[in-house]
């Protein structure tokens, strides 16, 4: 597999820009010429610092965010004024993308190789066009966009004289939305990660605190927030559009072809999890949806209207509902992902995948370094059209230990996969792929760990030797399960360990 990195990427994006590709860049307008100079820009300082060895060292990392700050800008007013060309809000947005890097400045001492989050969404965008148009190009026409056509379904069978109609509405809406992917696509990965350095405010406590403890001084005001009242009703219709499922059913008459928002209790109840957790995808979908002027002019209504959605409010409201869900869903509990056929499934295998530019600055050392792995992706395609399976590759930075990242990513591939759950989310003509399989693969130094997780069969890991209990647990392959929100080894017949007291006695070892 061919390792992704910054530079392929960012010519890879530069050509689809000359050629007119992005479907919200037109050829020779000031908004591509203004791209197309930024990148070259990037492509520069990136091609010469490569030259002389290693990006984290001859990189000038301050000129590199703010260069990829204005790409940033620029590449989500061109995408926002291509869904609303009457957008309002953009430029509170960019103000807040001022004021949330500077507040980031003072993050990086809080964890191991802190990323720059502007730069960060950028590759993850960059990625995402990568992977539709070079791995799966036959997605680009026929990804889901979560409108379902009731009436192809076996319960209104008796109602065959609806069906063409149900079709060809369902056809044109998914064209007229589809139309829009690219500027979709582009504000989904931009803005996934907005809300990030709130999220970090617990540490930024805890570093305060363990400096208080010294001047005896047990409380302090804690830097912190919370959604009040006020909130509730703009939460409660965010949350809403989220949540709602936009289905082709038939009037109460049955003799007209109707478009009606459905709530999906499932989905409702871990958004509402997210907002309580105030997790960052949530927080950061939420951002937008309060400062942008193109959520304003989406229509929330129940299923008892009777006149229901018409075909301009359908394709708004599956625009906003789209991207706000897949930020909110990149970091939900109990995702339950078992298919790729969606952006919000794009965008979660691409920020998974970005783990080339987690540059950084360590505590002690004080030096940035700008990757924690290089990483591939490849996607196998099954006989029947249906099935794919998924590889993903790391080759773990020098500075980084390669069990700790194993035992991450797999505990993260182990959180939003669930390859076994029944998927009947698809109907129409669209291209469906299930995940017949992942597999994920890091290794160091000709040391190798993997793990795949499979629909039909048992997973499985290959694991570093270990000593438990007075025996020895050789380097090989071993079934595991992802059970109790935890990975288990099974090491031998009715016995178990979870991954993370495996790699916790090699680590003593």
């Amino acid at each position: 597999m061919k390792k992704l990195n910054v530079l392929e990427l960012l010519k890879n994006y530069q050509n689809l820009v000359k050629k007119g590709k992005i479907q919200f860049l037109q050829k020779n307008t000031p908004e591509q010429q203004n791209i197309l100079q930024l990148l070259n820009d990037l492509i520069s300082d990136f091609s010469e610092a490569s030259k002389k060895g290693d990006l984290s060292t001859n990189l000038d990392w301050q000129d590199a965010h703010k260069k990829g700050r204005d790409l940033w800008q620029v590449l989500a007013s061109s995408a926002l004024n291509a869904i609303d060309p009457d957008s309002k809000g953009n430029s509170k947005l960019f103000n807040y993308i001022d004021a949330a890097t500077s507040f980031e400045e003072i993050l990086y001492g809080l964890e191991p190789y802190y990323r720059d989050h502007t730069l960060h969404s950028l590759w993850v965008y960059f990625m995402g066009e990568h992977i539709l148009r070079d791995h799966l190009p036959e997605k680009q026409d026929s990804l889901n966009w979560y409108l379902f056509n009731d009436i192809e379904s076996e319960t209104f069978l008796d109602m065959r004289s609806l069906l063409t109609e149900a079709r060809e509405k369902e056809e044109e809406i998914c064209k007229r939305v589809n139309d829009r992917r690219d500027a979709i696509w582009c504000l989904m990965a931009l803005c996934h990660d907005l809300g990030y350095s709130l999220a970090k405010l617990d540490k930024l406590n805890e570093k305060v605190q363990g400096v208080l403890e010294f001047f005896d001084i047990p409380r302090f005001r804690r830097i912190g927030y919370t959604l009040d009242v006020e909130h509730h009703y703009i939460a409660s219709q965010f949350l809403e559009l989220m949540a709602m499922d936009v289905r082709i059913v038939p009037s109460s008459d049955t003799k007209q072809v109707l478009i009606k928002c459905y709530r999906d209790d499932s989905t409702y109840w871990r958004l509402c999890r997210a907002l309580e957790k105030k997790q960052h995808g949530i927080m950061s979908s939420y951002l937008i949806y309060k400062i942008l002027g193109i959520f304003a002019d989406t229509s929330v209504r129940g299923a008892a209207e009777e006149w229901g959605l018409d075909d301009e409010e359908a394709v708004d409201n599956i625009i906003r509902g789209d991207i706000l869900f897949a930020i909110a869903q990149h970091e939900f509990d109990f995702t339950h992902l078992n298919s790729l056929n969606s952006l919000a499934d794009i965008l979660i295998i691409a920020d998974q995948l970005e783990e080339f530019s987690r540059y950084g600055r360590p505590m002690l050392t004080r030096k940035y370094h700008d990757t924690t792995a290089e990483a591939s992706i490849a996607f196998d395609r099954s006989s029947n059209g249906k099935d794919i399976n998924i590889c993903i590759g790391y080759e773990v930075a020098e500075h980084h230990d390669l069990s700790v990242f194993f035992k991450r990513k797999a505990e993260e591939l182990c959180r939003f996969y669930s390859l076994r759950q029944s998927n009947s989310e698809m109907t129409g003509k669209r291209q469906v792929y299930a995940i017949k399989s992942i597999k994920m693969t890091a290794e160091k130094n000709e040391k190798k760990h993997f793990i795949q997780f499979f629909r039909d069969s048992e997973d499985k890991a290959f694991l570093p030797a270990v000593s438990f209990e007075g025996q020895k647990l050789s380097e090989r392959e071993y079934p595991v399960e992802c059970i109790d929100d935890k990975i288990h080894v099974k090491y031998a017949k009715g016995k178990k360990m979870s991954l993370d007291e495996w790699f916790d006695k090699y680590s003593k070892q």
